[in-house]
């Protein structure tokens, strides 16, 4: 079990489980948009492809595809580098379909989790919703695919890993560093659902959920990796649309 825990919250290991995910997103975002002259994608993938346009134009490349193409090769080549340990060892496959159980069950367990927690902070009704007036089923759904690679990719692993390291470049001790780093991505995660033609309007009980919801993720990106944590968030949203309350 030590190893089964070690190995998948590695970099390289973490990064591969990944990729039917990346797959999965991108086949059922070109799907959902097919005749559609208005693209819909999940919103941290369109903040990533507007920040990286003028850079990839300069290089000659454009379009969605490109984007994550080029996502996928800058941050597989640094997942392996930053893994010496697993980088050149065989790949343990038998280990990807527990750690997608793990994180079904995690999926299953994080709502009632987050209302529980939420419900200490604001004792009120919770009403959520998913996506704006006008998107079909099957752009929920890729948007909900989406949702756990890039808004984790965005909000954890670069918003929150890069204010930690800037917060520890400027001297502060580990905890307040993390605390105040958590606390802020999780509150730019939240806000980040309401922008946008497609943003929810604002109210105070989904903000806090969501909230909320950005610190247990950053919860569970510390102790089980990038991967879990993406494919825990993608199918807890993937469920709540199954459900209804998309």
């Amino acid at each position: 079990m030590k190893h089964y825990l070690d190995y998948t919250r590695s970099p390289w290991p973490s990064f591969l489980f990944t990729l039917p995910l990346l797959l999965l997103y991108h086949l059922t975002t070109v799907a959902a948009n097919l005749g559609r002259s208005q693209a819909v994608v999940n919103g941290a993938d369109g903040l990533l492809q507007g920040l990286l346009a003028p850079f990839l134009a300069a290089l000659g490349l454009g379009g969605w595809l490109a984007t994550g193409l080029v996502l996928t090769t800058i941050f597989g080549v640094a997942a392996y580098r930053a893994d010496a340990a697993h980088r050149k060892s065989p790949v343990r496959r038998g280990y990807f379909v527990p750690m997608l159980l793990e994180s079904t069950v995690y999926a299953l367990l994080f709502g009632s989790v987050v209302v529980f927690l939420v419900s200490l902070i604001l004792p009120i009704p919770l009403r959520l919703q998913m996506g704006g007036p006008g998107i079909t089923p099957l752009q929920k759904l890729a948007v909900s695919l989406g949702a756990g690679l890039y808004e984790e990719l965005v909000f954890r692993l670069l918003l929150t890993g890069g204010l930690l390291w800037f917060l520890r470049k400027l001297g502060w001790k580990p905890g307040p560093a993390v605390a105040v780093s958590v606390l802020a991505a999780s509150f730019i995660f939240s806000a980040f659902h309401y922008i946008g033609p497609l943003g929810d309007p604002f109210r105070l009980d989904s903000f806090t959920f969501r909230f909320v919801a950005g610190m247990v993720l950053a919860g569970l990106f510390a102790a089980r990796g990038f991967a879990v944590a993406a494919w825990t968030h993608a199918l807890y949203d993937v469920f709540l649309l199954v459900m209804g309350r998309g």
